[in-house]
């Protein structure tokens, strides 16, 4: 398992995105480690925790320090309980998440998630990309055909 710590740091490049790390929280690092994020992913975590959150074309990475509340919220709570961390978010407000087991990132269907009140497989609403966290955000600024959302997703790949 990869998280491409070096396609981000590019990607980051790309974007002219030069802002200082700042500290993960205790609280964050705890709910990290209790869903049993690996020490690895909690490190690349760290390393990329910034004040705000960061733009990549027409998608975006959290702030670390809210990774923890957006898992939290009523409406994606389930997400975190089924091994997929929501890490950012796509162009219409579709979750982008991080699957805790395979480390891949794909795209979780929002109108579906939110409006429906008993989803009982996640797994007919996300898409898996197939692509570690680093190789999501490089090509969402270096591939003009990148999905900005789980629609898009879907249809690429297919």
């Amino acid at each position: 398992m990869n998280l491409d710590e070096s396609l981000f740091k590019k990607a980051l490049k790309i974007q002219n995105f030069d802002n200082e790390v700042i500290k993960v929280t205790d609280k964050t690092i705890e709910f990290l480690e209790s869903i049993g994020l690996s020490s690895e992913t909690i490190e690349f975590f760290k390393t990329f925790s910034f004040r705000e959150e960061i733009e990549f074309g027409n998608v975006y990475f959290n702030c670390v320090n809210r990774i923890r509340t957006e898992n939290l919220e009523e409406e994606n709570k389930e997400i975190y309980k089924n091994h997929l961390l929501i890490i950012g978010s796509g162009l219409n407000g579709d979750p982008i998440v991080l699957n805790t087991k395979t480390l891949n990132v794909g795209y979780i269907f929002h109108d579906i998630l939110w409006e429906e009140d008993n989803i009982e497989d996640l797994n007919k609403i996300y898409i898996d990309l197939k692509m570690s966290v680093g190789t999501f955000f490089y090509k969402s600024v270096s591939k003009e055909d990148f999905p900005v959302d789980a629609y898009e997703a879907e249809d690429y790949i297919k």
